[in-house]
């Protein structure tokens, strides 16, 4: 859902709370509540040679400002993926997805750079792959439909109330 409705903008998201933000009322009437801590992140990932060939010392967002080619990611992470860097720093960057029955970090060590789901990031390191910044979460998230809210969920919600999981967006 959010990869489809979120809105894109020139700067980055950097937390959680921050996609309610970017929801046109128009597009949908579902909103995130909280987060629920489960977070595995979506990585930057580049080959030693890529980093050699853009100068770049360090794989974070400041990658972005002076690369321009290709980027390796799912096909249902693009909206996703402008949304979180922001369209700034996409602007000179091609997507290019996995083929059907390609590894996800095979795909992005073809291609140089890419995001993928990382936990430890030992397949993406046995395809000679830097890991660097861990870019946005996948977790599982609590959603409300405001026009559709009744008793009981406002109950549910009612179990967070108080409890602290807004996932940083950008980790420095």
């Amino acid at each position: 859902m959010l990869e489809e409705v979120v809105g894109l903008a020139p700067d980055p998201l950097e937390y959680l709370a921050g996609v309610n933000e970017r929801i046109d009322p128009h597009d949908t009437d579902v909103r995130i509540v909280t987060g629920l801590g489960d977070t595995v992140y979506h990585t930057l990932m580049a080959t030693p040679r890529t980093m050699d060939a853009t100068g770049s010392s360090t794989l974070d967002r400041s990658f972005f400002d002076d690369y321009a080619g290709e980027l390796c990611i799912s096909p249902r992470y693009e909206r996703l993926v402008e949304a979180v860097l922001g369209t700034d720093a996409v602007e000179d960057v091609a997507f290019t997805y996995p083929g059907e029955s390609q590894e996800e970090e095979a795909a992005i060590a073809e291609t140089g750079v890419g995001i993928y789901l990382t936990m430890s990031g030992s397949t993406a390191r046995e395809h000679g792959l830097e890991l660097g910044e861990r870019l946005f979460p996948s977790e599982t998230v609590l959603m409300e439909n405001t026009a559709e809210m009744q008793d009981g969920g406002r109950r549910a919600i009612a179990l967070f109330d108080g409890v602290e999981f807004d996932s940083e967006l950008v980790v420095q």
